[in-house]
């Protein structure tokens, strides 16, 4: 079952393109706002300032004249101001000229004629002599003003200040109206980069679920994957790492399946060693009575008897037997599956093991539980070799005259041989190991180390299971392979 990622690599590319493109989209909104909104208060504040250094030479002249008396006082000014109130480039708000002391001399509110403004911009450009603005909020309407002030003076003498009010409220509806657009343009590019983003995320994610379910597909028994044409990326060079891992592991297979083989093998040797004496001791019997007979029939002149003939027929049908039956265990190599009967297959493997047992002291016991027979899809030398190896390590275990039994059952659509033995049992701390290769509990020089693990291997190659039950007098090995479905009740 494949685990669940919470953040898998697309979306994480997909979340970080979402970061990303939030916070671009953000900054390039503002930015894009920002210099918008600059350059149209620069361009308001330049024409203003434009309008009232033209106006500042004739407000000059207006005031000279009234000194010299060839003009009435404020006339011309307040035409000015009414110039300035009804020009149709600016908003203007106010406009007023105030002398040197900031005293009113012409406004476009009559009401406010001779009063005397103490304001920072007037004093700042009746002492500094240049023109200044800032950005006001006005106290009636709460509207925000370009509040600007420009000196009047010629030839080093100061008339007093041109001082005019602009609203920035068109300004402000015009980059409200540019906020909405930007924020609908920057939403629009946010959407479509997620869009983008996502597909990509997902080209690059197929390829890799891709590879992973080829990875998992990967088995000791399904090592032949084949890939796709290798992308011009780094997923391509992953998928040559891969295709380089599978040839390393097809090497090690083929290299562990040789090794295996040859344990196997050597396994056999070197138990068919062990059996010689009672394979020797079974030859020898029917040998002796062929023998007898031969003698007999030379002691005897004339045709020999049919009962003579009989028994030199049965004593070879003998050695045959014993002869095939060590064929079978000695081969070598991969499984050989066939079919058998159980009851078949357990009676042979049971005159085998007593073959075997004869040069220890202990009684051997074999019950075959297979009621009805079943067939059996096994190979039979390499389970009969697991069965010997079992019963010659209980021999060794058990006291003298101690009982072995070897049982056939089935048991949930599982055929089962147990091996039991009466000896001292597996000690708790060995348990473990007890089927680790070349771990043994015998004396240097009477075990291997290679017995169990062989078996086990065997039994996990017939798809099954190798497990032990132990305590002081008292263990058993149980060898379980299941029935497939080629095998069935006979």
């Amino acid at each position: 079952m494949k685990p669940q990622l919470l953040f898998s690599i697309k979306t994480q590319f997909v979340l970080l393109t979402v970061l990303l493109l939030a916070v671009s989209s953000t900054l390039w909104g503002w930015w894009s706002w920002k210099s918008e909104r600059d350059l149209l208060f620069d361009c308001l504040e330049g024409k203003a300032q434009q309008m009232t250094s033209s106006l500042a030479t004739p407000i000059i002249n207006a005031l000279l004249y009234e000194e010299m008396g060839v003009i009435e006082e404020g006339g011309l000014l307040d035409n000015f101001i009414e110039e300035i109130m009804n020009n149709n480039g600016f908003p203007v708000v106010h406009a007023y000229v105030t002398d040197n002391s900031g005293k009113i001399l012409a406004h476009n509110q009559y009401s406010e004629y001779g009063k005397i403004y103490s304001d920072s911009l007037t004093h700042t450009a009746l002492s500094e002599g240049r023109y200044v603005s800032q950005l006001v909020t006005a106290s009636s309407s709460h509207a925000t003003l370009l509040d600007m002030a420009m000196p009047l003076r010629i030839h080093g003498k100061s008339w007093g200040t041109l001082r005019v009010g602009v609203s920035t409220t068109p300004l402000e509806e015009q980059l409200a109206a540019l906020a909405r657009y930007i924020i609908l343009v920057s939403l629009a590019f946010f959407l479509f980069g997620i869009l983008l983003s996502w597909l990509l995320s997902r080209g690059m994610a197929r390829s890799l679920q891709r590879l992973t379910t080829l990875m998992a597909a990967v088995s000791s028994e399904n090592l032949a994957i084949e890939l796709h044409p290798r992308r011009p990326d780094e997923i391509g060079i992953l998928q040559e790492s891969f295709c380089a891992m599978l040839e390393r592991l097809r090497r090690s297979e083929t290299e562990r399946e040789r090794a295996l083989t040859q344990l196997v093998q050597s396994e056999k040797m070197a138990s068919i060693g062990k059996i010689v004496a009672g394979v020797a001791h079974e030859v020898n019997n029917p040998l002796g009575t062929i023998s007898a007979c031969i003698y007999n029939i030379e002691q005897q002149p004339g045709q020999p008897s049919e009962h003579h003939l009989k028994i030199i027929m049965q004593g070879v049908s003998r050695i045959e037997q014993i002869v095939r039956q060590l064929t079978d265990y000695s081969r070598a190599g991969a499984l050989e599956l066939q079919l058998f009967a159980s009851d078949a297959f357990f009676s042979e493997s049971a005159e085998f093991a007593h073959m075997a047992l004869k040069k220890y002291n202990v009684r051997f016991v074999a019950e075959d539980r297979c009621q009805p027979p079943t067939v059996l899809s096994l190979d039979k030398g390499k389970i009969q070799q697991v069965i010997l190896n079992l019963l010659i390590n209980a021999a060794d275990a058990s006291p003298a005259g101690g009982e072995i039994r070897l049982t056939a059952t089935i048991e949930k659509n599982v055929y089962c041989l147990s091996v039991h033995d009466q000896g001292g049992g597996i000690p708790e701390g060995m348990r473990n190991q007890i089927f680790d290769i070349f771990y043994t509990t015998k004396a240097a020089g009477e075990g291997t180390g290679i017995g169990l693990a062989i078996c086990k291997s065997i039994i996990e190659m017939h798809g099954g299971d190798l497990d032990f039950e132990s305590r002081p007098g008292d263990t058993t090995f149980t060898v379980s392979i299941p029935l497939t479905p080629l095998q069935g009740n006979a």
